[in-house]
């Protein structure tokens, strides 16, 4: 039984292969995530410490909230196609399922919202992240990809798993906003992170394992431009972003410091000196 059965009958009886039901699909994922992006500014801008951010880190407030939300349906739906799914390993390279699709589509369209506002954020205030900003165009144009080709949905349902370090990384980012960076809470939190970038690396090399069981029909029938695109992200996932964030995120739990705003911490640290001063 697949996982959207679980969600609604209607979902294992649409014409995924139709340009448009894929369109449907993803614009919908779009407009959830973006409603998700809003209901998270209005409720936050109800609390002192929303407030009292600048607006860039309220942007990036509100984006933990919404990576939040999707990384726990990423979970899910990787723990399905893990441990449950049946039909998807037939065939690593063509194999497809209404679960498959559907995980997919969402996942095209969180990341059409995630890099369009990313890329306004940036252009506005001059700033961005080179990893981050690699990490999830890579992703968008693989995913993208993975849909109009109608191939390899094996490997792009069950790398969903690698998102599972996400909500914890938003609460670890909201919690040490909010003052709370020596609190057991967010310790224990920050404790889970670390050990699901750990995870991320057993994944990661269970998808090198699943590529090296279907080596010859991988390499004999997969279209090319997929092959580019799923290797060139699996090597950099485990050979860089992986290792580079279990390290950043180790130290994190040692010293809680926000590095996405360091310009801003070192702001406050000296506006705070000269006060003393002042004084």
């Amino acid at each position: 039984m697949g996982l959207v059965e679980h969600i609604h009958p209607y979902l294992t009886e649409v014409d995924y292969r139709n340009p448009l039901v894929k369109l449907k699909f993803v614009g919908s994922s779009f407009v959830f995530f973006a409603f998700l992006y809003l209901l998270s500014a209005i409720l936050g801008s109800r609390t002192k410490t929303y407030r009292n951010l600048r607006q860039k880190e309220k942007i990036f407030w509100n984006l933990a909230i919404v990576r939040g939300a999707y990384g726990i349906f990423c979970i899910i739906v990787g723990i399905w196609a893990i441990f449950y799914d049946t039909e998807l390993v037939k065939d690593a390279v063509f194999s497809t399922t209404p679960t498959s699709y559907f995980a997919l589509t969402t996942t095209v369209g969180f990341f059409v919202f995630e890099c369009g506002t990313l890329l306004i954020s940036d252009l506005i205030y001059k700033k961005a992240s080179i990893l981050l900003n690699l990490h999830h165009w890579l992703s968008l144009s693989g995913y993208s990809l993975l849909l109009y080709l109608e191939s390899t949905h094996c490997f792009g349902t069950k790398g969903l798993i690698l998102e599972m370090s996400t909500p914890f990384s938003g609460i670890c980012w909201t919690l040490l906003k909010a003052g709370k960076a020596h609190t057991l809470l967010w310790k224990a939190n920050q404790f889970i992170l670390v050990h699901t970038f750990h995870l991320r690396s057993v994944a990661e090399c269970y998808l090198w394992y699943l590529t090296y069981q279907n080596w010859e029909r991988i390499w004999s029938a997969m279209p090319n431009a997929m092959f580019i695109s799923l290797y060139t992200q699996l090597l950099l996932v485990t050979f860089l972003m992986t290792p580079y964030w279990t390290y950043k995120k180790t130290q994190q739990m040692i010293n809680p410091v926000d590095w996405n705003f360091e310009d801003s911490n070192k702001n406050k640290t000296e506006n705070g000196s000269a006060t003393k001063k002042a004084v």
